[in-house]
């Protein structure tokens, strides 16, 4: 492909018919590749623009669990129980680490995602360069066309029949370079498409690998922090060494708590 370093541009203006010089299957090809390139195009726009946000969100999810934990680690009724007291510092110091996490999750995707995929999309405004290039060699061309035929329909003399070679010439050169440029535009349009997945592919696998650490990472941060928790001195006690229990008990225990929280004064129905 050899578009060069061209002024980067939305990919819009589909091809121009080319009026005769090109077959009526040649035109179906390169409007087929224009549009598929198109979407492409689309395509790539998507999945930078909800990478950003998939990346805002991990940094927003960091920055909220962060400002939580702090604000339980300063809580003045936490410091009233040594083990709550623990836990929520240990809770803070995960929700710090998970920031790190996604903090290197977010330059790991500028990376390996986001600065690819700009790189693509300086790609489709080359293609709508070359697009305006082949187009405008028809609106050259077109003049000429005409110029000969009224030419051909004027008296033979000497003069119009200079003329008249002179420009069958001129015409023969600019139907040829269109025929090239046009082949040529096709091509690459087409080499476009089918490196897509080989272009693409390696950026989604790093996407993948990069959340498949992230969740790993907090995965392990959590698991932690409860094993951590579940083996402090109030923890071990001969009433806490008794198994887990069960969901319906939990859930009970849970509505007995909630109803005396709510027959508090503060939060009483008025």
């Amino acid at each position: 492909m050899n578009w060069g370093l061209m002024k980067r541009s939305q990919l819009h203006a589909r091809p121009s018919p080319s009026c005769g010089l090109c077959t009526i299957a040649e035109e179906a090809d390169i409007d087929y590749a224009f549009l598929r390139l198109q979407k492409l195009e689309e395509i790539n726009r998507t999945v930078q623009k909800e990478c950003k946000n998939l990346k805002e969100s991990f940094s927003t999810l960091a920055r909220c669990e962060q400002k939580l934990t702090s604000d339980l680690s300063s809580c003045n009724q936490v410091y009233e129980e040594e083990h709550f007291r623990v836990l929520a510092e240990e809770y803070h110091s995960v929700s710090k680490q998970m920031g790190e996490s996604a903090k290197q999750f977010s330059d790991i995707v500028q990376v390996t995602v986001n600065d690819p995929l700009k790189k693509l999309a300086n790609e489709f405004g080359s293609a709508q360069t070359a697009i305006k290039k082949r187009d405008q060699m028809i609106t050259d061309l077109l003049p000429v066309r005409k110029q000969l035929e009224k030419l051909k329909e004027k008296e033979r003399t000497g003069t119009n029949i200079a003329r008249t070679e002179q420009l069958k010439r001129s015409l023969s050169v600019m139907e040829g370079d269109f025929k090239t440029t046009n082949k040529q535009l096709l091509n690459d349009m087409n080499t476009m498409l089918d490196l897509r997945a080989d272009y693409i592919e390696p950026s989604l696998l790093a996407l993948i690998r990069a959340e498949t650490n992230y969740y790993g990472e907090c995965t392990k941060l959590f698991n932690s922090l409860v094993l951590h928790s579940g083996t402090s001195p109030k923890r071990t006690s001969p009433k806490a060494t008794k198994s887990e229990p069960a969901a319906s008990e939990l859930i009970a225990q849970f509505s007995q708590d909630m109803q005396a929280i709510r027959s508090l004064s503060i939060v009483a129905d008025k």
